[in-house]
């Protein structure tokens, strides 16, 4: 467990916008981080819901540290959902809305009739490794932020360090409330599909949006984001063989332990993040 979480705000003004392509002027690429983004207020507000019904009904005071960095991940979950939500307002405003929107809101009213409170937080559980597998990609791999807007570097690495500092406390409180692997995994097999579903939905319709997939496009959009997904350090070779190691019955989230990373992005970057109390 990270022994400190502190929720911080990036110093962004969100009232310049973002160029429509920030991201060196590569669509597909930039579409990759806004499709993620369109998805997270959404699943921030639900992540910190759940934790907190779970910390309500359970007795935790004899683990006082959990106690604490549930709190400290709540804050971060709620200060992201704010930030992302006014990223997600300047790509409305060029014309990109969320299209998975009402699937996930779907999702979320049936998970809160159906699914008990542990077997939510084993869903939280499920995406927050998702979050940390990008979170340590992006810390590991800053080549793929450093043709991109300042502010949107800024933003990208925050949110990844914070997810990083954060990736390990849902799965603890999961596992102090009495949830077992079986649940974990199965539930993790919904997720997978479900994250897929929704972060496929909104990238195509970003890209369709933005006309990068027309007849004269649609060859420069496919090589791009071949390149970012499946070229040589490729995202979705992360997210499949850490998402694998998520299945084995021993897994934690510190058997990768990427805390040196993590301090060194905090540690360049602190002059432009405003910590506030948790």
């Amino acid at each position: 467990m990270a022994s400190l979480i502190r929720a911080r705000i990036p110093q962004v003004d969100w009232s310049q916008g973002v160029d429509r392509h920030w991201n060196g002027g590569n669509a597909a690429v930039t579409h990759a981080f806004n499709a993620l983004s369109l998805l997270f207020p959404q699943a921030e507000h639900f992540f910190i819901t759940v934790a907190r019904d779970v910390c309500s009904s359970r007795d935790l005071s004899h683990d006082p540290d959990l106690e604490t960095v549930v709190r400290g991940f709540m804050a971060q979950e709620s200060i992201h959902s704010h930030q992302h939500s006014q990223y997600n307002a300047v790509l409305r405003q060029q014309g990109f809305e969320n299209v998975a929107h009402d699937f996930v809101l779907n999702l979320q009213a049936q998970a809160h009739r159906h699914f008990s409170p542990l077997t939510k937080l084993a869903v939280v559980c499920g995406y927050e490794h998702y979050t940390a597998i990008l979170g340590n990609y992006i810390l590991n791999h800053p080549r793929v932020l450093e043709p991109a807007q300042p502010d949107m570097a800024l933003v990208w690495g925050w949110h990844s360090a914070e997810d990083t500092e954060h990736k390990a406390v849902c799965f603890d409180l999961y596992r102090a409330a009495g949830g077992g692997w079986l649940r974990r995994v199965l539930v993790f097999v919904s997720v997978t599909l479900n994250f897929t579903l929704m972060f496929g939905r909104n990238y195509c319709s970003l890209l369709r949006r933005d006309g990068c997939i027309t007849p004269s496009r649609i060859v420069g959009t496919l090589a791009q984001s071949f390149q970012f997904f499946f070229g040589r350090s490729g995202i979705g070779w992360h997210l499949i063989g850490y998402g694998l190691r998520y299945l084995l019955p021993g897994f934690h989230p510190w058997d990768q332990d990427n805390r040196s990373q993590l301090d060194a992005w905090l540690s360049v970057n602190a002059a432009r993040l405003l910590a506030v109390g948790s």
